[in-house]
């Protein structure tokens, strides 16, 4: 597993790090600032996951979470995102920037090793204290085959010809 690490908190990171090299074969590249984290993104690198301390100055992991998916909205190929937040109403910022998943601070390795490995695999994460993620869908998310059923009739109640 190869994973972005995007924070400026050294004590986040080491606890990121823990968590994600008890794994074989896992590499973590680190970088202080989301604008780093979507220029590699850009630049071509391969990441299986991006973990993005919500907290990180200037513009935070929300930012880069957003960032990330209107890319993938756009057609490029795009890991997945977990978040690592501090307060209650992170929860709601996470799933409106789409995060795939998010992790409480301060951090456990283990929570979030867990949380990686299912969200890489594309399953939902674990059902574990301080870990979740249901992602707000985006007005640019392309329609399932049953959108025609879930659209509102938005005719006003007009039917036929009009006055």
């Amino acid at each position: 597993m190869r994973v972005l690490l995007v924070s400026d908190n050294p004590r986040v990171s080491q606890s990121v790090t823990t968590g994600v090299l008890g794994a074989d074969g896992s590499d973590v590249v680190a970088v202080r600032t989301p604008q780093r984290g979507v220029a590699l993104l850009d630049s071509g690198e391969r990441f299986s996951v991006v973990v993005a301390d919500a907290d990180t100055a200037p513009s935070g992991g929300f930012y880069l979470a957003r960032e990330i998916k209107a890319r993938g909205q756009m057609g490029r190929d795009m890991p997945p995102v977990v978040l690592l937040i501090a307060r209650d109403q992170d929860v709601f910022l996470s799933n409106w920037s789409q995060a795939d998943a998010y992790v409480r601070k301060p951090v456990d390795p283990f929570d979030l090793a867990a949380t990686l490995r299912a969200v890489v695999a594309g399953d939902k994460p674990p059902a574990l204290p301080g870990v979740g993620g249901d992602p707000t869908p985006s007005l640019l998310d392309v329609p399932g085959p049953d959108y025609e059923n879930t659209v509102p009739d938005t005719s006003g109640g007009l039917s036929g010809g009009g006055p």
